[in-house]
């Protein structure tokens, strides 16, 4: 089983070739409701901005701002350890 920081540290090394978008369906109000997903490896991903969107173009965004948001904390992480050095 793949640990958080593990996790954190692979989706902060993704490229761009590793980020895509998928189709989902989801029951909203009683109504199928079709709408995208970003992904990083293949795996849905979410952030504060949520994970379901209306057009590819934002879900792709989302995924590329869950990599920056873990490259910022691998960043952090990397730089408390120099500091206890």
């Amino acid at each position: 089983m793949i640990n958080l920081t593990d996790k954190v540290a692979a989706y902060a090394n993704a490229l761009d070739d590793d980020i895509d978008a998928e189709r989902f369906e989801q029951v909203r109000n009683r109504a199928l409701w079709r709408g995208w997903i970003g992904t990083i490896y293949g795996a849905g991903v979410g952030t504060e901005a949520g994970y379901a969107f209306c057009t590819r173009r934002d879900a792709l965004a989302n995924a590329k701002l869950m990599r920056e948001q873990c490259r910022e904390i691998v960043r952090a992480r990397n730089a408390g350890g120099a500091q206890h050095a």
